[in-house]
């Protein structure tokens, strides 16, 4: 069918062949879009680097004040996480209502990222950590703010030769995440949001990072709405206010799962119910929003 699949057996190996390749490399791990799209006759020809068995990319660990994931990790291992659920909540509560448990255990998140989804559940809660994506290639790696790695739908700053090993980012137990889907069950988000809260002393939110999905072509930072709330209290007036804001931000399209109107109303009430969530200030804290 013109298609080559190399199982690569070390991270150099797959560098090693992804420069070989070039652009003709398609990189496969747990394969639940890539096959999706090889079964639909979307892919061109091209040549699989296969990186499923290589155990170096599968951790969750603490380095020096980050929380470290390595890009072949599944979603079931996230939302098992004791670590993510102490210090990382919102990625914890986004693994744990990402499709169902059969893709979870072959989802990863570096592919969830790479796929480049407007709707991937994982970027929301990275932006709002302003993750950074390490990006490794035959001759080094380079860190890339996921803020940048987002390019466009389906496109992101990868290069031809370079492979996301690892993404990074400063915990925040006060943080969360919420998810509209069309139903439970495989549901691709409508709307996708988190929050990453930093409180003062006196219950002022000192910093706010919102993230949603869905809502444009990449996943955004709703920074309107984040100055409407920082340095202010979590009152029902100032949310009020970034709710406003946040219509700003984003530029929700019309499509089979929702109409533009439909996402802006989602949009703005689930900003009040993440933010609160965050703030540790409603219900529901610990479990995942939908």
């Amino acid at each position: 069918m013109g298609y080559q699949f190399i199982t690569a057996d070390s991270v150099p190996h797959a560098l090693e062949l992804l420069e070989r390749y070039g652009r003709d490399a398609r990189v496969i791990c747990g394969g639940t879009d890539l096959m999706v799209r090889l079964h639909l006759k979307r892919l061109p020809e091209c040549v699989f680097i296969n990186i499923r068995n290589l155990e170096e990319l599968r951790y969750i660990r603490e380095e020096d004040g980050m929380v470290c994931i390595g890009a072949g990790t599944t979603l079931s291992t996230l939302e098992n996480s004791l670590l993510l659920l102490g210090k990382a909540p919102a990625l914890f509560q986004a693994a744990q209502v990402f499709a169902d448990p059969n893709v979870r255990h072959s989802a990863t998140v570096g592919g969830n990222i790479g796929n480049a989804s407007p709707s991937a559940d994982s970027a929301p809660p990275l932006l709002a950590f302003d993750g950074q994506v390490v990006v490794a290639r035959k001759d080094g790696r380079r860190l890339l703010p996921i803020r940048e790695f987002f390019t466009g739908v389906g496109r992101t700053a990868l290069e031809p030769g370079e492979l996301v090993t690892e993404v990074r980012f400063k915990p925040n137990p006060d943080s969360a995440f919420v998810k509209v889907g069309l139903r439970n069950a495989m549901a691709i988000s409508v709307v996708n949001i988190a929050a990453s809260v930093d409180l003062a002393q006196d219950g002022t939110m000192k910093d706010v990072r919102i993230a949603v999905g869905a809502v444009a072509p990449t996943p955004v930072r709703a920074v309107c709405a984040e100055n409407c709330l920082r340095g202010r209290r979590p009152e029902e007036a100032v949310i009020r206010q970034a709710m406003d804001a946040i219509q700003t931000d984003i530029k929700p399209i019309t499509d089979v799962r929702a109409s533009e109107r439909y996402r802006r109303i989602v949009a703005e009430n689930m900003m009040r119910r993440v933010v609160l969530k965050a703030c540790r200030i409603c219900e529901n804290e610990g479990g995942a929003g939908r």
